[in-house]
């Protein structure tokens, strides 16, 4: 019997197509097509997008893709320490490989509507700048920021603002005198200015607040910021004439009691925050934790990189994050007790197999609102 290669291989060339040609046609990386066709498959950054590939690559050639696919699946099991029907179940394309595959079929089509789309997209973004302002832990749109900070020191300005991603609750940023940070607490957005550089320490001056802080090398402060549910642990880590390395550490969940916030008690859930605003979309983050309270296999890919693949044992627990969006499979549905940002989240019943896409969706009201969906895949 002909490999999987072979069969590719020879099918392209009594068509007398050339790597060019299909490259042309599909849109697929010429390395890609090579490595399918030389059965390389390590040279893929997942499963997902290599059956993507390779059922991309047989229907073009005309080729039963279920069949090549269950072949691939076939020398897999050989390989793999997944069980064997886990490999044999037909695996769907994943939602970016089925939007590739679309927009290759209906090229013309696409780019009619994304002219639309963009010309919809203008409008929005226009209205947007006019009438939305992004909700900065209090409601202060970062343009007032500035023109305040602007009008207090007329030799002085905003010179750049810098979006700082936190993973795991953490982040660094290195910051010049004058440039801004902005960043998400939860589902509000809180931004601070590098006012002043000393021998030691750095002056931050904190919005919506309008406080200035002094923080000194390798001395974390602990502040709360106007309007953050959370508290906020400053860090300088290193320190040059004209900038500044500094690490932001989400604290402990603030409750608000009258003027003032306290911290919350230790046993007290943080509030879900399955609705974001944010215009910066990098600032969005899909947090997905799970206890396994029963054995169970899972396959798990964080914006399209494969995470984690296997059995998991009854007692433990794990914590994912994403910025866009999350694949999900679990054998074993009811065997996890899962949140999605603080949300609790039913995949199903003991023994089912859930398959599920965890990813955002923009408000159709409000251009900056983005909700947590979840949908099959």
């Amino acid at each position: 019997m002909e490999s999987i290669g072979e069969k590719l291989r020879s099918t392209r060339e009594a068509k007398k197509l050339s790597i060019k040609d299909v490259v042309k046609d599909t849109n697929i990386s010429p390395t890609y097509l090579e490595a399918l066709e030389d059965e390389d498959f390590e040279k893929f950054p997942s499963e997902t997008y290599l059956i993507g590939f390779l059922r991309s690559y047989s229907e073009y050639l005309k080729l039963n893709a279920e069949e090549i696919i269950q072949s691939y699946k076939g020398y897999k099991i050989g390989e793999s320490v997944t069980p064997l029907e886990e490999l044999t179940k037909p695996t769907r394309p994943s939602f970016a490989m089925i939007v590739s595959n679309l927009m290759n079929q209906y090229r013309n089509v696409v780019y009619i509507a994304g002219v639309v789309i963009a010309v919809i997209l203008i409008f929005w973004g226009f209205r947007a700048i006019m009438v939305d302002d992004v909700d900065v832990a209090g409601g202060d749109s970062l343009e007032t920021i500035k023109d305040e900070y602007t009008a207090k020191d007329k030799d002085k300005k905003i010179e750049n603002i810098h979006t700082l991603q936190l993973s795991n609750d953490k982040g660094y940023v290195l910051v010049y005198k004058n440039e801004a940070v902005q960043f998400m607490v939860d589902n509000k957005e809180v931004v601070f200015l590098l006012r002043d550089i000393t021998d030691n320490a750095v002056t931050l001056e904190l919005f919506p607040d309008n406080r200035k802080e002094v923080i000194e090398i390798e001395q974390p402060r602990d502040i709360s910021v106007k309007g953050s549910p959370r508290q906020i642990l400053f860090t300088l880590k290193g320190l040059t004439e004209n900038r500044a390395k500094i690490m932001v550490m989400l604290g402990e969940t603030l409750i608000d009691k009258g003027a003032g916030a306290v911290t919350a008690a230790v046993d007290e859930e943080r509030p879900a925050s399955t609705s974001v605003i944010a215009k910066n979309k990098n600032n969005l983050k899909i947090v997905f934790e799970a206890v396994f309270i029963q054995k169970s296999f899972i396959e798990i890919y964080l914006d399209g990189n494969l995470k984690a693949r296997g059995f998991m044992p009854a007692g433990s627990r794990e914590r994912w994050e994403a910025v866009e969006y999350i694949q999900i499979k679990i054998g074993n549905a009811g065997g996890i007790k899962a949140t999605i940002n603080g949300k609790n989240y039913v995949f199903g019943t003991s023994g089912q197999v859930a398959n599920k896409v965890i990813t955002w969706k923009k408000d159709v009201n409000n251009p900056n609102l983005y909700h947590i969906h979840v949908k099959d895949w």
